[in-house]
Order: C-alpha cells, then sequence, then structure tokens
C-alpha cells in the first residue's frame, strides 16, 4: 500500500489574482500571493506543496522572503518552479517606460521623474537583457582581459606627505595606517577632457600585486597636479595581517592599471550609458543594430532577489526553486566588505539568492543571469542546502559562497555552512566588476561539496578555500580552466591556511638560515581533511593545485592538471598521490616547508616541457617559468625532513634530465642532479621515464599496460568522468543567450 502523499499543485500567472484559489483556470498573481495560500493549507494538512509559475519577467519591489513559517517538511517539501517549456524570470530589478529622444552625437536621453523624486537609482542598464556599460575611461576593451585591454596605468601613488586639498575628514590627513589616498595618472594616457562632476565617478583599480581589484568613490580631482583622490570604497581586498593596507598602487616599476566610470563626459562609444541624478535624465548612446524605441530597458535595484531567511533555532526547512531565470540584482562593490579569516579575500555578505539558517532547501535548474554581486550566497547557519544544475554567467563577483562566522560558533552555536552542496553548474565569465572573486568560495564552513561543476574564463580562481576551519570539504569532477586570466599568483583551485598554527612571520618575513616553524597542531582548525579528486586541471600559467599559506589536512588524489602541477607552502599533513602534472608552468612546489610537516607525496607522474623554460641566466624565481627542474623548493625546513615522504613517482622532462631547483634559507639557489637528490633520501626508488601516456592528444592520460608507472603503484584512473555529468539540465535558455 503507498504512503505517498498527494500533490497540492498552485499555479501564479500575470493574468491571475492572489484572491483566486491557485488553480491553472484561476491562478494566483504573485509568488507571494502563493506563499500566503500555503501558509493557509499548512493548517489542515502537510501535503506536498508544488508551485508553478507560468511565462513572463516577475518585477519585484522588495526581496521574496521565505521564513521559517514558510518551511515544508521531508515528507511535504515545497517547490516553486517555471512552468515546463515556459521562460519565467525573477526580477530584482525594474522596466522603464523610456520615451527617447535626441540629445547629440548619437546620444538619445529619456527623462526619468523617480530619479528625481529620490524612489529610483541604479548603477546597471539592460538593454534587451544586456548589461551595457556605465560612461568610461578608457573606453571597454574586452579584446585581451589577460593583458588588460581597456585600462590605462597609474602613474603613481599620491605620496604620504602630500596634503590633501579637501580632506573629508581628520582621518584623511593622514597616510600612516590609512587606506590608499589616491593616484598620479600619467597626462600622455590619461583623458584630456574636464569633467563637471568627479565627485559621482568611480574608479575600479587592480591592487599592486595584482590579486585582485577594488573601487572607490572618486573625492575629487587636482587637474593642476594630476591628482585623483580617493573617497569611500577600497574594501575588497583582506590580507588585514598588513599593518600598511596592501592596496599601495604600485610594486616596483609595476604601476596599477585602472578605469573611471560614471562620467557624462566620457560617453562617446556606443553601449555607454550615463544617468544624471540631478536632472532625472538618462542618456544611452544605442549599439549598431538596436531599435531603442522597441528595446526592453531594465535597471537592477534588489540587491537580493531571494532570500531564505530562518535562524539555527527557528530554520527555513524543505524548500525548492527550480527553473527560473534570476536577473537584475544591484552591484555590491561599494557596500561593506569584510574579511572572515586571515585569507586576502572580503568578501560582501550577499547574493541575489541569499541564505541564511535554512535547511535542506534547494536552488535547481536555475539561470543566474549577470546578477550585481555574488550570485548565490550560503550565510552562517544552513545545513544540507544544496545548488544544483545552474547556470551562472556575467556575475558581478562571485558564483556561490558558503561563508560562516568564527567568532560566534561556541557552545552550541553553528554558525556556518555545513554538509552543503554545488554540484553539476556551470560556471563561467564571472568577476564583471570584482576579480578577487571564485566560481564557489568556502570560508569558515565545514563539509562542503563541490563536485561535477564546469567552470572557466575567470579572472582569479575558479574554486577558492579561504581557510582551514573545519575542513571535510570534498572537491572532485571538476573541470576547471581558463581561471586567473585577470590576476596573477594564484591557481584554478587556491586554498589557504592562516589559522591558529599559521606564522606570519614564517611565511612573509625574510627566511633566516636557522630557523623555521613547527607545523603547530593545525588539526585544531583543519579538524577533517579536505578531499581534492578527480578533477581535471588545465590552464598555461600558475600554479594549479595552490595550497597556499598554510593550507593544512589536504588528500589530494587521481586529479589531472595540464599546464600546471601543485604547489604546497607552509602547512602540514598533505598527501598528495596518483596524480598526473603534465608540461606545468611551474613545476610541483614546496614552500616555506615546515618542521615535522607530515607532508607526503607519491605515486605521481609528472612530465616537464622545456617549452616553459625562462633563459639559464635569469635565476629569479618567477610564477610561469621555470629551469626543467621537476620539483622547487624554497626556504624548504632549516632542519629535518623537508617532507615525511617522497618517493615511487615516476617523472619525465623533454630537455633529458632530472634536477630539482633548491633555494634554501638564506643561502644561493642549487640545482640537484637525481643522484645527489637521492642521496637526501628522497624519490630512492622513483624512475625518470616516459609514462607512456595512452592518448594525451585526445585528453586520455592513463597509461599503458607497460608503463614504467605501473610498478611504482600508480593506478589508472577514469578519464573524461569530471564536469557536467550527462543529466545536466543546465538551461537551454542560457545557452542561447551566451553571446549577450
Amino acid at each position: 500500500m503507498s504512503t505517498k502523499k498527494e500533490t497540492v499543485t498552485l499555479h501564479v500567472a500575470f493574468d491571475g489574482n492572489d484572491d483566486n484559489p491557485g488553480t491553472e483556470t484561476a491562478p494566483l498573481a504573485t509568488l507571494t500571493g502563493a506563499k500566503d495560500a500555503i501558509r493557509s493549507l499548512r493548517r489542515s494538512t502537510e501535503k506536498p506543496v508544488r508551485v508553478v509559475v507560468h511565462e513572463g519577467t516577475y518585477y519585484l519591489d522588495r526581496p521574496f522572503i521565505l521564513g521559517a513559517e514558510d518551511s515544508g517538511t521531508e515528507q511535504g517539501p515545497i517547490t516553486y518552479e517555471a512552468c515546463a517549456g515556459e521562460r519565467v524570470t525573477l526580477s530584482g530589478g525594474r522596466k522603464l517606460d523610456c520615451r527617447w529622444e535626441p540629445y547629440r552625437d548619437g546620444i538619445m536621453m529619456c527623462r526619468l521623474p523617480d530619479v528625481c523624486n529620490g524612489t529610483l537609482d541604479f548603477s546597471q542598464l539592460f538593454i534587451n537583457g544586456k548589461r551595457q556599460i556605465r560612461a568610461r575611461y578608457p573606453n571597454a576593451d574586452n579584446s585581451d582581459p589577460e593583458h588588460y585591454s581597456g585600462y590605462i596605468q597609474a602613474a603613481a601613488a599620491i605620496d604620504a606627505e602630500t596634503p590633501d586639498p579637501c580632506p573629508a575628514s581628520d582621518d584623511d590627513m593622514t597616510f600612516s595606517s590609512g587606506p590608499p589616498r589616491g593616484i598620479i595618472y600619467a597626462p600622455e594616457t590619461f583623458t584630456r577632457k574636464r569633467w563637471a562632476r568627479p565627485q559621482e565617478a568611480v574608479i575600479h583599480i587592480y591592487q599592486a600585486y595584482y590579486w585582485g581589484n577594488l573601487q572607490w568613490q572618486i573625492r575629487h580631482i587636482d587637474w593642476e597636479n594630476r591628482h585623483i583622490w580617493f573617497g569611500h570604497g577600497g574594501q575588497q581586498i583582506g590580507a588585514k595581517w598588513f599593518s600598511h593596507p596592501c592596496a599601495v598602487m604600485t610594486a616596483g616599476q609595476q604601476a596599477s592599471r585602472f578605469f573611471i566610470e560614471n562620467v557624462f563626459e566620457e560617453l562617446d562609444a556606443p553601449g555607454e550609458w550615463y544617468l544624471d541624478r540631478e536632472q532625472g535624465i538618462l542618456y544611452y548612446m544605442p549599439e549598431e543594430g538596436v531599435a531603442l524605441e522597441e528595446a526592453l530597458v531594465e535597471v537592477p535595484v534588489l540587491q537580493h532577489v531571494v532570500e531564505f531567511k530562518g535562524t539555527q533555532q527557528r530554520p527555513v526547512c524543505h524548500i525548492t526553486l527550480s527553473g527560473f531565470r534570476i536577473a537584475h540584482s544591484a552591484s555590491t562593490y561599494l557596500e561593506s566588505y569584510e574579511i572572515p579569516s586571515l585569507a586576502d579575500w572580503s568578501i560582501h555578505r550577499g547574493g541575489a539568492v541569499f541564505f541564511a539558517g535554512a535547511r535542506n532547501c534547494t536552488i535547481a535548474n536555475c539561470w543566474f543571469d549577470a546578477p550585481g554581486g555574488n550570485a548565490v550566497f550560503m550565510n552562517g547557519y544552513n545545513r544540507n542546502d544544496a545548488v544544483a544544475s545552474c547556470t551562472f554567467t556575467q556575475c558581478g563577483d562571485s558564483a556561490i559562497c558558503f561563508v560562516g562566522y568564527y567568532e560566534s560558533t561556541v557552545g552550541t552555536q553553528k554558525t556556518f555552512p555545513y554538509e552543503c552542496k554545488a554540484v553539476n553548474n556551470l560556471i563561467r565569465h564571472c568577476g564583471v566588476f570584482g576579480k578577487q572573486v571564485a566560481g564557489i568560495y568556502i570560508s569558515r564552513a565545514k563539509r562542503i561539496t563541490a563536485g561535477h561543476n564546469l567552470i572557466y574564463d575567470m579572472p582569479r580562481a575558479g574554486i577558492c578555500i579561504g581557510d582551514g576551519t573545519w575542513g571535510g570539504h570534498i572537491i572532485e569532477y571538476n573541470h576547471i580552466h581558463n581561471t586567473c586570466r585577470e590576476t596573477q599568483d594564484h591557481g584554478p583551485l587556491n586554498a589557504w591556511g592562516r589559522d591558529r598554527g599559521w606564522c606570519l612571520a614564517q611565511s612573509h618575513a625574510p627566511h633566516t638560515v636557522n630557523r623555521s616553524h613547527d607545523a603547530f597542531e593545525m588539526l585544531i582548525d583543519a579538524m577533517e581533511p579536505v578531499i581534492i579528486r578527480h578533477n581535471f586541471f588545465e590552464e598555461h600559467s600558475g600554479w594549479g593545485l595552490d595550497l597556499d599559506d598554510g593550507a593544512s589536512h589536504y588528500e589530494v588524489y587521481n586529479n589531472l592538471c595540464v599546464g600546471v602541477g601543485i604547489k604546497l607552502r607552509e602547512g602540514s599533513h598533505r598527501t598528495i598521490y596518483n596524480n598526473i602534472w603534465v608540461d606545468c608552468a611551474n613545476p610541483p612546489g614546496f614552500h616555506v616547508g615546515n618542521e615535522d610537516n607530515h607532508d607526503r607525496y607519491f605515486m605521481n607522474i609528472t612530465v616537464m616541457s622545456g617549452k616553459h623554460m625562462k633563459p639559464e641566466d635569469d635565476v629569479n624565481f618567477s610564477m610561469d617559468t621555470h629551469h626543467g627542474e621537476i620539483y622547487s623548493l624554497i626556504s624548504p625546513p632549516a632542519h629535518g625532513a623537508w617532507l615525511e615522504e617522497i618517493d615511487h613517482n615516476c617523472f619525465f622532462s623533454d630537455t633529458g634530465e632530472f634536477i630539482t631547483f633548491v633555494l634554501p634559507r638564506g643561502g644561493q639557489e642549487r640545482k640537484y642532479s637525481l643522484v645527489e637528490w637521492r642521496e637526501l633520501g628522497f624519490d630512492r626508488n622513483s624512475v625518470f621515464a616516459d609514462p607512456m601516456f595512452v592518448d594525451p592528444a585526445n585528453n586520455d592520460y592513463r597509461v599503458q599496460p607497460d608503463s614504467p608507472t605501473l610498478r611504482l603503484g600508480f593506478k589508472n584512473f577514469e578519464m573524461g568522468v569530471w564536469g557536467l555529468s550527462e543529466n545536466s539540465l543546465v538551461s537551454s535558455w542560457a545557452e542561447e543567450s551566451a553571446n549577450l
């Protein structure tokens, strides 16, 4: 006898009314109407409820909030879903009714009274579904993002002793511990125009070492001295362990690149726009082929489109959103950012869909179309929530974030995401505004699964783990490529472990000859191992698997890395085995090693190519080139074993020789031959030999039956199983719009 409960179905449509019963012929009009109807139903039944939303764009004047009282149950879940075959958008924006008229030089204008009366403001404009460009200098150019097309270089930072002629407060009179005050522009590359309202402009500028970028409201411009003075902003870079801000504008001879937007005088290219807030006029230069009088004009106004809003004591439970396009969330780059851990990153705690206090809730088969900040943010207490089979395109910041709180996790408080998942998602072309972003970001969380995701065309990492608290994550079957396109010193997967056991002096102070830090009790914070397995990482530069600054308690196996390798920086309890590194831009590296680190590296295949080699007389260590070495060690432990184990590996190079590059603490770099390396106790059972891959041209890096690697214990693992699974429901609607 079946115990399955009958499902109650409610319908929502534009021609509905919230006083209707919600049938297909008498539908409700809004999601809020459906939510209220479910509350009434719950007084008499706990049957599963299905809300079917019909075709159209639903512009929300406030976020759609689901609280504890809107929960389903395990036996009676609640689903809000787009009707099959129909295109349904949940919009955090407004559709503008524009009456366009010519202004000049191909620029059109329309009047928006709501801007004047203070009921409408926006920093993004969408025409026919495509995000347009705020008037800027220099003009946008996305033809070569890896070489910063569309940016110009600052000449220098404003000196600490330079008096500010228009300080906003007494704090602006000193530079000793405050944020950067501004930059000096180079007249040969800067605009010749003079701006009437420079205080409206926003500068987007890279941090000195190109870890990411920052945005500031411009306070004023001293045209005579070429000074651009910063106002509010600059919160996007973390690294709070710097006493002086890390966001200085110059690093050696390399000056930070920047552009400035929201300048009326710079409206001179198709697709650019400017909003005059004083007069309530929108100016726009249409792109070729746009029939502006018929165009759909939309502007984002809400930062959150949907909120799952509960608490640990009264969570939101058993609710699924499925099949929607979620669009038009407002930009957040001038909002408050915070540093959840000691990682370099800061983050805005917000997203187009925002989870706080949710259990067993899911976002499935949705298309996040150009959100202004993060797309999905799971904040604080969340349990068993999932983001599955979704598409993320053109996110302003990161796509999916799992971020908890360390300070409030005491006693019975569990203010962090736990056993949540991001699976089978397509994430691409993110980081439109912020560059220190990731496809999937994890910080102060536990047992997060990121599996079967396809992530590419990212300015920084594909996946980033911000700290070692509290571990237990599973990163598996992901395909990540074309990352770190606009930043440096990273990899397609990046992790930090700047927790209690991490030593700043060991990591970033001069590495003395006779001192190195012990491994401390790293497992106090990194309680459970992070598993990284069965992933395919392909790049042409960077670190690959970048286990940076104290990242500890990792088990890494059965990964294929083409073009990149792995880096282990100070940390402990890393077990690296049965992986394949091919043609690495940098060889597997062990940098700034801790004493008694318990790191083990065995049964791996490394194939290096001379095509990445830099000149022999260039002895400086750099990010993306090497001297033909199989390994690189930078400041290994001063005493004791450099690693607990490194053996039974197969390595090969078209240079025909084995080399290990070592830069000891306080000493001169040295290269070790295989004989010398073995005399140190390493790789005594390893071989320098061709691993004999089956078909590398087609990404089949299994080894042939007579490969020497098999005698070392290496085991073939399945190829081609990474990325989106076969039953992916990635939105065809998003695919059709890929060129927007």
